[in-house]
């Protein structure tokens, strides 16, 4: 069943992560949960794992780099120095357990997508199988990474700007980074909805670019919710359901029987 377009703001964005969440949570998809659960415990016990192991090597990592000083003038210096490298690996075990959620997640989440489109009726899903999932492992991977090596070619610029150039550099981190990740973030969750119409890569640009506002609004909201502790974890589930919703309200056109190659 084709969706029916429709003109969708910045707001109307923003609020489709909250729809999603309901959605995901709510009592009456409660079938999803057997999607999301799974990859959801993997990256609690990767993290618990990861922060016990840096709770018994962080003293040896401070020490690696520089050893606690006898003189006492060298002594807050070289605290400073403990709690910053603290704080980076902490932020690193972090980082290395969102980033094999999202490993784990990324084929997972083409079947709750389809599942919402399901339910929503415009889409017939796929009877869910091991056998697709490991089938379209490697594929799903590898189009994580473009998407993590997109947002890394305009973020790490930036941050390197932030560091060398004071105050313009560290503004335009924040206002451009945070344009140009919930831009792309937007774009990630109504990814699935457009590739199983036939969109391609460049197609996908195409329709973001013609509901800027909507993926704007809807990525600024995942990032906000980021910023809570654990909030990848809780809020994928939902992010996935309101990016399909959001897609849905757009009206893409099944492109499939269109397709030349």
């Amino acid at each position: 069943m084709a969706a029916r377009a429709g003109k969708i703001g910045f707001f109307a964005g923003f609020k489709c992560l909250f729809t999603g969440l309901h959605f995901a949570y709510g009592r009456q998809h409660r079938e999803l949960a057997a999607f999301y659960l799974p990859p959801m415990l993997f990256g609690i016990l990767v993290l618990i794992a990861g922060w016990i192991v840096f709770g018994r090597v962080v003293d040896d990592i401070v020490a690696l780099v520089w050893s606690e000083p006898e003189a006492w003038y060298l002594y807050a210096l070289w605290r400073i120095l403990s709690v910053l490298l603290w704080v980076i690996c902490a932020a690193g075990t972090a980082v290395v357990a969102v980033f094999c959620i999202m490993i784990a997640a990324a084929p997972v989440s083409d079947f709750i997508s389809e599942r919402v489109e399901g339910i929503l009726g415009t889409w017939t899903p796929r009877p869910f199988s091991v056998r697709f999932l490991l089938r379209d492992l490697g594929s799903t991977v590898l189009l994580e990474l473009r998407r993590a090596l997109i947002k890394l070619a305009w973020l790490v610029p930036l941050f390197l700007a932030s560091l060398f150039i004071p105050v313009v550099g560290q503004i335009a981190y924040i206002v451009v980074g945070g344009y140009i990740l919930a831009k792309y973030l937007g774009m990630d969750y109504v990814d699935w909805s457009l590739a199983r119409r036939g969109y391609s890569w460049r197609e996908r640009f195409v329709f973001a670019k013609a509901h800027r506002a909507a993926l704007l609004g809807f990525g600024t909201a995942v990032i906000l919710a980021l910023i809570v502790p654990f909030g990848f974890i809780a809020v994928w589930p939902g992010a996935v359901a309101g990016g399909t919703i959001l897609c849905t309200r757009l009206g893409p056109e099944d492109k499939r029987g269109s397709r030349r190659d």
